[in-house]
């Protein structure tokens, strides 16, 4: 299906499925996609499809710019961005569907395009988490459909101020949720946007009055494992990871998250922004691996209008936008040193200055900062500056990779697939495909974990998940203990020491399984000591490890 990809600096933050029907982008309430940004007129563009291309039209009178040219109208080819202010959408002609639909900051009041079907089974239990200043307060959803407001009829009574008697109402639409605002007084709110009709998915955070929304699976996930604002697990590495940020979420700390791509940085992010007192206001997240050296210091501080060429209004930046909530760098490490300083200074003194502006702005930011790299290491080779590490380091947060939390590997398994399966169907995992889950060492985490079971469901044979069908870092099937060559891959975002580790594995697994598990055998092929196997063996949780 055919779908345009909503970015804002760098981050995807919706899809949204096109057909014969035409959609208008722009800044004002009546579009189909609201997009508020000064740049972008009320209505700016329109576009459909027509035998089997994208066609769009400029209703702004100025011009739309699509692939880097401004123009009144014409065909989008696949993989052309129109840019939109702040916000990119790129065509992309064969899409994931509607089900992939993800909101975060843009308004959307597009039709519902698929319908909850009866029996149901595979589900995720839901509950909405409700708070406004001390209160706090969760509900089961048990329905396909819940009213929310302050009149006792609704199915959800919320007490909260400047809430409308009769304010929203939540459609299931399989695990995803569609948002449809009442007409209410003062809006349902989606980051800085306001919503009247959008399809959204678990761990979306409504404002409602002075309440926030929170849609959440129900916390008892499956064998033993739990959830904490969507970090799954029951590995007591993850219990000490809840308890870190209940204990430093209220302070206003510089915290630093480090952890290998895909262990899920950005949900604790999101968990000490839930759990502070800032959770009332914006949580910003900007990657700055993925915005241009060019655009970085204005994406972060903004600028004035005619600070540069194509710099038509004023725009604020990140720190502007996240003023008394979060800001959320991720891939820190890739800040330019020029800018470093910046940062430094703007965490010192609590100002800011717009790119062209000559006096500076005042915030009060919550900064938490991400990487898979080793700042410290970095700034010791002159590529960090040591000082701006020990700034964001006041709080450093490590995740455990998924190798090392080998009890957490099914249930995470498990809870992928009732996300991706089929509705109406429940599929379980063979013996074998557990097998080869186990075994494989899961460079790229969770993410890594999440695309497979996906790519699995999407290409399986049969009502049952198995071996044959699942495929790792675009290899069919799992990785063999007994391949004679132990090959490793360059796999992006992990460093030469997480790659040796993984070529060790495989050399050690290729030796046990040639010399049928003879332990002291290997230890003499491999000339290395007892003690390094088993440890090696131990902390790659197989069993019977000490021998």
């Amino acid at each position: 299906m055919a779908e345009l990809v909503f970015f804002r600096r760098g981050e995807e933050v919706l899809r949204l499925a096109l057909g014969a029907d035409r959609v208008v982008l722009g800044r004002g309430e009546r579009c189909d996609v609201v997009i508020p940004d000064p740049e972008v007129s009320r209505q700016q563009v329109a576009l459909w499809l027509e035998d089997g291309r994208c066609e769009f039209r400029d209703v702004s009178g100025k011009g739309t710019v699509v692939a880097g040219a401004r123009l009144t109208e014409g065909t989008v080819a696949d993989g052309v961005d129109l840019a939109l202010g702040q916000w990119r959408a790129v065509y992309r002609a064969h899409g994931r569907g509607g089900d992939d639909v993800m909101v975060t900051e843009i308004g959307v009041t597009t039709e519902m395009t698929s319908k909850p079907e009866a029996g149901e089974t595979s589900r995720i239990a839901a509950q909405l988490r409700m708070r406004w200043g001390s209160t706090e307060e969760v509900h089961k959803l048990k329905g396909d459909t819940v009213s929310i407001g302050k009149d006792r009829g609704n199915d959800i009574v919320l007490g909260a101020r400047f809430v409308s008697g009769r304010h929203l109402k939540l459609n299931r639409v399989n695990n995803r949720f569609m948002v449809i605002d009442q007409q209410s007084t003062n809006g349902t709110w989606l980051g800085s946007a306001r919503v009247y009709e959008a399809e959204v998915p678990f761990f979306s955070a409504l404002k409602v009055g002075e309440a926030e929304l929170v849609l959440e699976p129900q916390t008892n996930t499956g064998k033993g494992a739990t959830s904490y604002y969507g970090i799954i697990g029951s590995d007591p590495s993850v219990k000490q990871l809840a308890e870190l940020i209940d204990r430093v979420a209220p302070s206003n700390a510089a915290i630093a998250v480090f952890g290998e791509s895909g262990t899920g940085k950005e949900l604790v992010a999101r968990a000490l922004h839930a759990r502070s007192s800032r959770t009332e206001q914006a949580f910003v997240p900007v990657n700055c691996a993925a915005i241009s050296k060019e655009l970085i210091e204005s994406e972060l501080f903004g600028h004035e209008k005619g600070a540069f060429t194509g710099a038509m209004v004023a725009r604020k930046g990140a720190f502007e936008e996240a003023d008394g909530g979060t800001l959320f760098l991720d891939e820190i490490g890739e800040l330019p040193l020029e800018l470093q300083a910046k940062l430094l200074r703007a965490l010192e003194s609590g100002e800011i200055k717009r790119v062209g502006a000559s006096k500076p702005i005042t915030v009060d930011v919550r900064l938490v900062t991400a990487t898979n790299r080793d700042l410290l290491q970095a700034s010791k080779a002159g590529k960090f500056r040591e000082d701006l590490y020990y700034r964001l380091c006041v709080v450093p947060v490590t995740l455990v990779p998924l190798r090392r939390r080998k009890g957490d590997l099914l249930p995470l398994a498990e809870h992928f697939l009732k996300t991706f399966a089929p509705r109406g169907q429940t599929v379980r995992l063979s013996e074998g495909a557990v097998k080869a889950l186990t075994a494989h060492a899961w460079p790229g985490n969770i993410r890594e974990l999440r695309n497979v079971i996906h790519r699995a469901l999407l290409l399986r044979k049969g009502p049952h998940l198995e071996e044959s069908d699942l495929s790792f870092d675009g290899r069919g099937g799992a990785p063999k203990d007994d391949d004679p060559t132990p090959i490793i891959e360059l796999t992006e975002g992990l460093t030469l020491e997480q790659h040796l580790e993984m070529a060790e594995k495989r050399l050690i697994m290729s030796a046990l399984k040639r010399y049928d598990n003879n332990r002291e055998r290997v230890v003499k092929e491999l000339g290395v000591a007892r003690s390094t196997l088993f440890k090696r063996l131990k902390d790659w949780g197989l069993k019977d490890a000490e021998g």
